[in-house]
């Protein structure tokens, strides 16, 4: 009876340390995309002009900063505004990734900011109207719902990094989440591998 017990209790624990890490097991992942609607896919919008970073302070760009918590393999939450109930993370490898988006707080220990203030380069920010969205982008669907997500796309200008330089296209994505109207989330990814 004991060897049946310890074979079982064998199998199960060999069974749970082999299975895969279900999505969303990182607390601050889930958190993220749950209010970014990061990487949802869908079809994307052809923005009339590609929004650039940084933005608007320039510290709105993709930089790691020391000890700041890290998730969802690339991502680093850098600061959180307690007041207003917004961060700003960002990613950096082969993208350059900016997110602002309002949450509650995080679990974790970030760096108090003033992030209202906040926007694009173009000027989009957290509480911007969807119209305002739409006149800035040139591009999306008239929507009525209270929560939606919409996606542009568009090309930025970069140049290769080796020698003889080269002007090349980095795609990048635009995604943003409308609350009653108003922004409530900014995503921006950048490919920067065609530099490579």
């Amino acid at each position: 009876m004991k060897q049946r017990l310890f074979g079982i209790v064998l199998v199960a624990v060999c069974a749970f340390a082999t299975r895969p890490v279900a999505a969303g097991s990182d607390a601050l992942t889930s958190w993220f995309t749950q209010a970014t609607a990061y990487h949802t896919g869908g079809n994307a919008f052809k923005m009339s002009k590609p929004e650039q970073l940084p933005g608007k302070p320039a510290s709105m760009n993709c930089h790691d900063e020391e000890g700041r918590p890290n998730f969802a393999g690339v991502w680093q939450l850098l600061k959180y505004d307690r007041i207003h109930h917004i961060a700003f993370a960002t990613a950096t490898t082969d993208q350059c990734s900016v997110a602002l988006f309002r949450a509650p707080a995080p679990a974790v220990s970030v760096p108090d900011a003033d992030l209202s203030a906040y926007s694009t380069r173009l000027g989009v920010r957290i509480g911007t109207s969807y119209a305002t969205v739409r006149s800035i982008y040139g591009a999306g669907p008239e929507k009525s719902a209270r929560h939606f997500v919409v996606i542009y796309s568009s090309n930025v200008p970069g140049e290769t990094v080796a020698l003889p330089k080269k002007k090349v296209d980095l795609p990048q994505d635009v995604t943003i989440v409308v609350d009653s109207q108003r922004v409530s989330a900014i995503s921006i990814y950048t490919d920067m591998a065609p530099e490579f």
